[in-house]
């Protein structure tokens, strides 16, 4: 068996919690890392798809479409944190109702603010905006996963949609 050094087993957790290619967390690290600390404040869950990430990786290649997404979520005047989700083109946001991070106290604000970023930077995405009803993180995305899902088979590529409902 492999022995590690602390440094070297700190950089492997890192490495699994954070992806560097995307500048945000990935699922694990933001179940693991963000969702414990904000679970009880979480409102609002804020879930997007890259739209046309097959044709833009073929276009501009991983590499390029890595930094698009990089850029997009530092998106300036905020400060907020993403994670992954499924796959390499989804995305969560939460929104508590006490969010120390600027710019993102409103769900529908900061989607239309960010949705306006992704397609400034040449890849538009589809948002779906839920409401927080359980302290399972998954339980409150499904929702939104299944709707944006429904957006894209209607056909509804770059539309904000909203999952009814109020969170707790």
């Amino acid at each position: 068996m492999n022995e590690f050094n602390r440094e070297e087993l700190e950089a492997i957790i890192k490495s699994l919690a954070w992806n560097d290619g995307y500048g945000c967390y990935t699922r694990a690290g933001f179940e693991k890392t963000i969702w414990p600390h904000i679970q009880d404040k979480a409102r609002w869950i804020i879930f997007f798809d890259v739209d046309y990430m097959h044709e833009l990786n073929a276009e501009l290649g991983y590499e390029g479409v890595n930094a698009i997404i990089k850029k997009s979520l530092s998106m300036r005047g905020s400060d907020f944190m993403a994670g992954q989700w499924f796959s390499g083109d989804e995305f969560i946001v939460c929104i508590t109702d006490d969010d120390p991070m600027r710019g993102v106290s409103n769900p529908i604000e900061f989607s239309m603010r960010l949705a306006q970023v992704f397609q400034a930077n040449g890849a538009p995405a589809t948002f779906v905006i839920a409401p927080v009803v359980s302290s399972d993180l998954f339980t409150n995305v499904a929702p939104a996963h299944q709707r944006c899902q429904e957006a894209k088979a209607e056909n509804n590529r770059g539309s904000i949609s909203i999952v009814p409902g109020d969170p707790r």
